[in-house]
């Protein structure tokens, strides 16, 4: 059974299901499962948080660097929409560039509810622009390797490790990335660098040196004659996609996979996308209700990077 084939199920029983989704007495319910969202304040954050909230056994929380921000976000889905959104906001702070608060945002979700079901690995920072449209001074190429690559790689790992022991609590846990067209490895312009991202025998600490290599070899000016690309942005998210597919291998029984959004309009690119955040959000919504396959391909299932509800090779090309 392909994964695609298994969405088009999926999605067929979610709007059959929709009908009945109030039919069954709260208190012959069982525990509702918890979904965390990364930057779920705004953007295909929120409309990911919106989604799964709305799902009758699901607790959709949004985490973010402002508590007031994600507090605000999710009283705006409570108290809009045509079905019942259950969404909080994570009353501490997750800020990826600050480990202390990812430990105290993985614990404060231990102490409440003693596991996680769903991670979605949301948030990232992305130089579109040099002043980031106004909100920070005129950062050059230089500089934003660096901030770039502790935020979208180093903080999506660190906040993986920390809720790692929580998804192990879990039935049947997820973790999904939000990675980007832009990490698609033939940014890479050395085959060598190519070898080394796509081994089987590739680690986490093996990856984490990759990406350092970058910000060193951008800050040395070296980065072009090494084969990186151009983008720190990309090479992030070529990172998360990677990080992925470790984590894959590493942790049997979880589904873990990646999710191109597309070029969807948020702030992070002064809402120039073409793709509505709500489109972007569907595919991470549909693998974090997909239970694991009971057939022999179920294990498949993980260490997949997914575009518009299909599986895509990491090596595909931009539309």
């Amino acid at each position: 059974m392909t994964p695609h084939f298994l969405f088009v199920l999926l999605s067929l029983a979610l709007v059959v299901g929709r009908t009945h989704a109030f039919a069954t007495p709260a208190d012959a319910s069982p525990p509702k499962k918890i979904a965390l969202i990364t930057g779920g304040n705004k953007g295909i954050g929120k409309e990911i948080a919106r989604r799964i909230g709305t799902e009758p056994d699901f607790t959709a929380i949004i985490a973010s660097r402002d508590v007031a921000l994600g507090q605000e976000a999710a009283d705006d889905l409570r108290n809009s929409g045509e079905y019942e959104c259950d969404v909080i906001a994570q009353p501490v702070p997750l800020d990826l560039t600050d480990n202390s608060s990812i430990v105290a945002a993985a614990k404060h979700v231990e102490h409440v509810y003693g596991r996680l079901d769903v991670l979605i690995n949301n948030a990232a920072i992305c130089f579109n622009d040099p002043t980031l449209y106004g909100k920070v001074d005129h950062t050059p190429f230089r500089d934003q390797a660096g901030i770039t690559i502790r935020t979208n790689y180093f903080g999506t790992l660190k906040v993986t490790q920390e809720c790692l022991p929580l998804l192990k609590q879990a039935a049947s846990p997820r973790i999904i990335n939000i990675a980007s067209a832009a990490g698609r490895l033939t940014i890479l312009r050395s085959q060598e660098l190519v070898d080394k991202f796509t081994s089987n025998s590739l680690t986490v600490p093996q990856l984490s040196t990759l990406m350092d290599q970058f910000v060193n070899d951008v800050e040395d000016g070296t980065h072009d004659e090494n084969g990186w690309p151009s983008t720190c942005y990309g090479v992030s998210k070529l990172g998360i996609i990677a990080l992925t597919k470790i984590l894959a291998r590493e942790n049997e029984g979880m589904l873990i996979n990646s999710v191109d959004p597309g070029y969807c309009k948020t702030d992070q690119n002064n809402n120039q996308g073409t793709v509505d955040s709500a489109d972007g959000a569907y595919t991470p919504y549909l693998l974090a209700l997909l239970e694991q396959d009971d057939e022999d391909d179920g294990e498949d299932m993980s260490g997949l990077h997914f575009y518009e509800e299909q599986e895509i090779p990491w090596t595909y090309k931009l539309r």
